[in-house]
């Protein structure tokens, strides 16, 4: 059995809020892998791009609380 066909297996046996932080997870892997693949960046090459933006964004779960949004004053 492949990692993948592995994970797809465990994934269909947890409740949805688990699968859920597992997609975040996989996410933000992808985008740290992406921001690897570009050499010399630096934090001050990426304007306009929040630094939730650049972990792979916030988990909705986190946005439903309160009065929160991704979002700034100033926007």
């Amino acid at each position: 059995m492949t990692a993948r066909e592995r994970l797809i297996q465990e994934i269909e046996q947890v409740p949805d809020s688990l699968a859920e932080e597992v997609l975040n997870f996989l996410l933000f892997i992808k985008n740290r892998q992406q921001r690897s693949l570009i050499p010399n960046t630096e934090v001050q090459d990426l304007p306009g791009i929040s630094i939730l933006a650049r972990m792979g964004g916030v988990p909705q779960h986190l946005l439903s609380v309160g009065n929160l949004s991704e979002q700034t004053q100033d926007e």
